[in-house]
C-alpha cells in the first residue's frame, strides 16, 4: 500500500538560504491520517496550512494553525497530518528565527506561538491569498514575505552561525570546549549565546544532530548494527547510544526500525532520500514517516547531481529537480549571482 503522503524539499540560496534551511511541501492525493517523527533541535518551523492544520501530538495534541510558530525542541515530537494535507513549512535554521519573528527564543522552546502573536495582519493576509497559486509561486512568495522582514540588527552574529555551522558539519560529534574555542568564545558565553539565540544549549543541539544523522543511516539499512553505528558516531558503546535514543526520542533503537517495518504488517516498503524516511504500511494505519533532515548538514538537502535549476533571466527555479531515485521531490530556489 502506497502512503498517501509526500514531502518535497525547497532550499533557498542567496541572502535567506543563510537562515532559511528549506521549505517543506506536504501533501496529499487523498485525505491522510499519517505522522511524522520530528527529532527536535534548534530549528524553528512555520507551517503555513492550506489545508488542515497539523497536530503536535506530545505537546498535547497542540495545533499548529497556519503560520504559528513551533519553536525549538528538547525532545522529538509526533507531527500529526490529517484530513486535507497541502501545506509549506518553513524551517529556519538553529539561531536564525529571530531576525524574522522577534520573539525570545527561550520563551519558544517546546511551544507553538499563535500566528496572531507573532505576525502583523497584513502579512497573515498576504501568506492566505498565496493559497491559490502552485507550488513554486507560493514558495517565492513566503520567500518576499521573509524577506521583507529580515531585521539584521537581530541577527545572532557571525560565532553562533558558525558554531550552528560546525556542529552540522561534524554531524554532532564535537564538544562543547573544543566548540567555543573554534569561535573564540569561552564555555560559558558561547552557552549563553545559545540559550538567547537558539533556546537550546550546544550540547544538546550537538547531541540531536548526531543522533539524526546516525538513525538516518541505519535507515539505509534492512537490520542495522548498532554497535557499528554507535562506535561510527563517537559513543563509548551501544549502550550509551540506546540511552540517547530514549532520551531524546522516547524510543529504543530497535523501536525505530519496528516503526519502518512492523511485524504485524504482511507488506509494507520503505525509501530513504535526504534524510527522510518514508514508511508504506498494509493493514495498518497511520502511515509513520521519519524526518531526520532538519538535523542534518545543509549538503543533505541537495540534489544527488548537485545540479541548480536555473531560469533564464536571473529568476528562481521553476521548479523542484527530481532525484534520480526515491519519490522525493527536491529544488534549489537561487538568485543569479
Amino acid at each position: 500500500m502506497t502512503s498517501p503522503l509526500t514531502m518535497a524539499v525547497y532550499r533557498p540560496a542567496g541572502r535567506l538560504g543563510l537562515y532559511v534551511r528549506a521549505f517543506q511541501v506536504f501533501a496529499a492525493t487523498q485525505p491522510a491520517g499519517a505522522a511524522v517523527l520530528d527529532f527536535g533541535g534548534g530549528d524553528v518551523s512555520v507551517p503555513v496550512c492550506f489545508g488542515d492544520p497539523v497536530l503536535v501530538e506530545d505537546w498535547g495534541g497542540a495545533e499548529a494553525r497556519s503560520a504559528a510558530v513551533v519553536g525549538p525542541r528538547r525532545h522529538a515530537v509526533w507531527l500529526r497530518f490529517a484530513g486535507t494535507v497541502d501545506q509549506v513549512t518553513i524551517s529556519f535554521f538553529p539561531g536564525a528565527a529571530g531576525v524574522f519573528v522577534g520573539l525570545a527564543m527561550p520563551e519558544l522552546v517546546d511551544r507553538v506561538a499563535a500566528p496572531e502573536d507573532v505576525w502583523p495582519r497584513d502579512f497573515r493576509e498576504a501568506v492566505a491569498e498565496l493559497e491559490p497559486l502552485p507550488t513554486q509561486q507560493r514558495i517565492c512568495g513566503l520567500a518576499g514575505l521573509l524577506l521583507a522582514r529580515l531585521e539584521p540588527r537581530r541577527d545572532p552574529g557571525p560565532q553562533v552561525r558558525e558554531a550552528v555551522r560546525l556542529i552540522r558539519a561534524s554531524r554532532g560529534r564535537v564538544t562543547v570546549r573544543g566548540l567555543a574555542g573554534r569561535v573564540n568564545l569561552s564555555v560559558s558565553q558561547l552557552e549563553r549565546s545559545f540559550t538567547r539565540h537558539v533556546g537550546v544549549g550546544p550540547k544538546l543541539l550537538a547531541r540531536q544532530t548526531r543522533l539524526s544523522a546516525l538513525a538516518a543511516e541505519a535507515m539505509t539499512c534492512a537490520s542495522p548494527c548498532w554497535a557499528l553505528l554507535a562506535a561510527q558516531y563517537g559513543y563509548a558503546d551501544q549502550a550509551h547510544l540506546a540511552r540517547d535514543f530514549r532520551e531524546l526520542t522516547g524510543l529504543p533503537p530497535s523501536g525505530l526500525v519496528a516503526e519502518r517495518w512492523p511485524r504485524d504488517t504482511g507488506a509494507g516498503q520503505a525509501w530513504v532520500s535526504h534524510g527522510v524516511m518514508q514508511i508504506s504500511r498494509a493493514r495498518r494505519a497511520p502511515t509513520k514517516v521519519l524526518s531526520t533532515g532538519k538535523a542534518l548538514t545543509a549538503a543533505a538537502l541537495r540534489s544527488a547531481s548537485g545540479a541548480v535549476p536555473r531560469r533564464s533571466g536571473g529568476g528562481p527555479a521553476a521548479g523542484p529537480e527530481r532525484a534520480p531515485a526515491g519519490p522525493l521531490g527536491l529544488a534549489s530556489l537561487r538568485s543569479a549571482s
